[in-house]
């Protein structure tokens, strides 16, 4: 009987995928949360106000341990919780937040891309590393904020509304093709890199399936474990990079030419 052999190749690896969190880390500036406190106090008496304003910067300045808010993950969450605890109601907080998005479009609002990083995600991208930000933040509003920040070209994909810590978990089973396992695609968990600085949200559901997790922990929480931790995004950039030498495939795909589209939502569990 004659030999039958397939002239089929096989199927190119899916790129290596790494996922990063937006505010604190893509972009970090206290600024925003400033202009957050300020706006969320405005209605309060003068006394109340200088306790969230006074409150939020000892925040700033010595972390969590030190503050008023010992439980607050980050400044956002800081100026949340003593807004609350000194009266003001959650429609004037989501007030106080729009119109701290509106001003981060702004230039006088100081906002700071993080050069060593910025310029990683494009060499990953170029070696063949598919760059996902994925944010909480909703979709009105991200896109020229985006623009202003010169983003868009250091991701491939912007995914807003994603619902973290929940929200996450979704968007890496849909990269992986199942509930956490090797994906009918071929995307390994260890080739998937998550990075953020709020461990609950950006971190534990990529570790949670074996993912890398690079953590940002400005304060020295340690609310959880990581493969990499730093104060700072710099002093990630070395365990990236020895990451992507295990990840990435040896003939990566070309780099893209052109930044994806805003997506405006992750799709819901049910949807």
């Amino acid at each position: 009987m004659a030999e039958v052999t397939s002239s089929l190749a096989p199927s190119p690896l899916p790129p290596p995928l790494l996922v990063t969190d937006f505010d604190g880390t893509l972009y970090r500036g206290d600024d925003p949360i400033r202009h957050y406190a300020r706006r969320a106090a405005r209605e309060l008496a003068p006394d109340r106000r200088r306790i969230v304003l006074d409150g939020v910067d000892q925040y700033l300045a010595m972390g969590a341990a030190a503050s008023a808010v010992p439980e607050a993950i980050d400044g956002w969450e800081a100026v949340m919780l003593l807004a609350r605890r000194l009266g003001v109601d959650p429609d004037a907080l989501q007030a106080a937040f729009t119109d701290t998005r509106v001003h981060m479009l702004s230039e006088a609002c100081s906002l700071e891309v993080p050069s060593g990083y910025a310029e990683l995600l494009q060499q990953l991208r170029a070696g063949g590393v598919r760059v996902v930000l994925a944010t909480n933040s909703p979709a009105a509003g991200l896109d020229p904020l985006l623009r202003r920040l010169d983003l868009l070209p250091l991701v491939d994909e912007v995914v807003a509304g994603t619902g973290k810590p929940a929200g996450l978990r979704r968007l890496l089973q849909r990269e992986l093709g199942g509930a956490g396992a090797v994906g009918a695609a071929g995307l390994a968990p260890e080739r998937v890199l998550v990075i953020g600085d709020h461990w609950r949200n950006d971190i534990e559901p990529g570790t949670d399936i074996g993912a890398f997790g690079a953590y940002i922990d400005r304060f020295g929480r340690a609310d959880g474990p990581a493969d990499a931790t730093a104060t700072t995004v710099e002093g990630l950039l070395e365990p990236i990079r020895k990451w992507e030498a295990t990840a990435v495939p040896t003939t990566a795909p070309a780099a893209p030419t052109t930044p994806a589209p805003l997506l405006k939502a992750l799709p819901s569990e049910t949807s």
